[in-house]
């Protein structure tokens, strides 16, 4: 019987650790916009940018920049009932772990899970938006 509880257990605690994804961002990065359509689906709008192709996605609504043919400037805005702290991170697919820099306005991450910079920056009460910088300065 006690296994079965831990069974059980266990797989409402992975349910729930992966609803908690909003955006997982490990798996855009570095991918080609019909890459990232097939994840996020299609795109809600799509512009030229001094960079490249920048999009708008409604998943979290979130924004891509695709230099060089791949995602790699992401904007998620869709935190804002996502607590400011290091545990935002999971929201965006990251594990979480104490930030590079803080501040009481922003969190910052540099080189955390083959992403270049992961910045997390406070809203009125919680968390507004992440700005992921994947390769490019």
């Amino acid at each position: 019987m006690k296994i079965r509880w831990l069974v059980i257990f266990c797989s409402l605690s992975i349910a729930t650790s992966q609803a908690s994804t909003l955006v997982n961002i490990p798996e855009l990065i570095g991918k080609t916009p019909k890459q990232v359509a097939s994840i996020l689906k299609k795109p809600e709008s799509c512009s030229k940018s001094k960079y490249g192709e920048k999009c708008s996605y409604a998943v979290g609504e979130t924004e891509i920049v695709f230099i060089n043919g791949k995602a790699d400037w992401i904007t998620v805005e869709g935190l804002d009932s996502i607590p400011f702290n290091q545990n935002a991170l999971a929201s965006l697919g990251i594990t979480p772990k104490a930030p590079t820099f803080q501040n009481n306005f922003s969190l910052r991450w540099n080189s955390i899970m083959g992403v270049r910079e992961i910045t997390i920056f406070k809203g009125t009460k919680d968390t507004d938006y992440a700005y992921i910088k994947a390769f490019t300065e």
